[in-house]
């Protein structure tokens, strides 16, 4: 098997993909928890702690950008 293979080429491209999905997200994560935390009273170790979740949140796709929709409301 060659590297050039479409099977690499392909998953290669995927994970490129993932890897930005997951960047964006995790960016959108900390304004996310900013809000969560500013709700509940002004906490650092919540903030800390609601970063932590949307930031493991981050990995899946779309599941970030999702959190992030629902706390502008």
């Amino acid at each position: 098997m060659d590297i050039s293979d479409s099977g690499y080429v392909g998953l290669s491209i995927l994970v490129v993909i993932w890897s930005i999905i997951t960047g964006i997200q995790a960016i959108l994560s900390y304004g996310t928890a900013y809000r969560y935390t500013k709700r509940g009273g002004d906490n650092g170790v919540a903030l800390f702690g609601w970063f932590i979740v949307f930031q493991l949140a981050s990995y899946i796709p779309f599941l970030g950008y999702y959190f992030w929709k629902k706390s502008k409301k």
